[in-house]
């Protein structure tokens, strides 16, 4: 694949100041989904943040680890092509959820983004799309970068779909096919996951979802609505059988 015409940590916390880094690498499948779980991890850490909990020099922290994937993909032998590649979604990816988040507010994305810095382009939510449909030509060849991608959309990266709510449809039949061609690949293959090692896991942040009361209410509902679907059937097979003895006495 050429360069598909694209313009291409120890854990710790200082006293005071939080460090937004996974130390760990992802235990999954795909070594490309595996190598940018770190990168993955810190989007869902601080989307939720304010600006004014936002670290400093978050920008260049995430360039040095953006830069610190690309050189563990050459080291595992992926193409150059497929690396550029790599590097433009994940950048449009995180530029994405920096400016939706606000994180420019106080960050150094104010000034420049991460597309600018590595690709010289100020936006690539068209060009992941346009990318997407030459990928999965050779689905076989490029299912590593064709299941981050997956992942990336898993994580509400829209791309050019994030300003054209109209077209959310659209996105939807993507997102299907994308999946769809995936599973061809693997069968019933288990489909690559963010993931730590649970025995070498550090005091950053995690991936893994508290439980919260939320989820025990919504599992609650689902309980009860359950209950509701079995005594809705368990009620209409009852009266089936009221309706047919009826039937037969009236038949008499």
């Amino acid at each position: 694949m050429d360069e598909l015409s694209l313009p291409p940590l120890p854990g710790y916390e200082r006293e005071g100041q939080r460090q937004y880094q996974l130390a760990l690498r992802g235990n999954s499948l795909n070594p490309m989904i595996d190598a940018a779980t770190p990168l993955l991890g810190m989007v869902m850490r601080v989307s939720g943040m304010n600006s004014h909990a936002m670290p400093e020099h978050l920008f260049t922290q995430v360039v040095t680890d953006v830069q610190a994937v690309e050189q563990l993909l050459q080291e595992q032998g992926y193409e150059p092509g497929v690396i550029i590649s790599f590097r433009y979604i994940l950048c449009t990816f995180i530029d994405e959820a920096a400016l939706g988040n606000g994180w420019s507010n106080k960050n150094e994305w104010i000034k420049q983004s991460l597309l600018v810095h590595f690709h010289n382009e100020a936006w690539g939510g068209e060009k992941v799309f346009i990318l997407l449909e030459r990928l999965m030509r050779e689905p076989k060849r490029y299912q590593d970068l064709l299941e981050f991608l997956y992942i990336c959309f898993s994580l509400c990266f829209r791309g050019r779909y994030k300003v054209a709510v109209q077209d959310q449809g659209e996105f939807e039949q993507i997102y299907r096919r994308l999946y769809h061609v995936l599973h061809k690949l693997r069968g019933d293959a288990p489909f690559p996951l963010l993931h730590q090692d649970k025995k070498t896991q550090g005091g950053r942040y995690q991936l893994i979802k508290r439980l919260t009361i939320r989820h025990v209410l919504c599992g609650g509902i689902v309980v009860l609505a359950l209950f509701y679907l079995f005594y809705l059937l368990r009620l209409d097979s009852q009266t089936q059988d009221i309706l047919h003895q009826l039937n037969r006495l009236l038949a008499r």
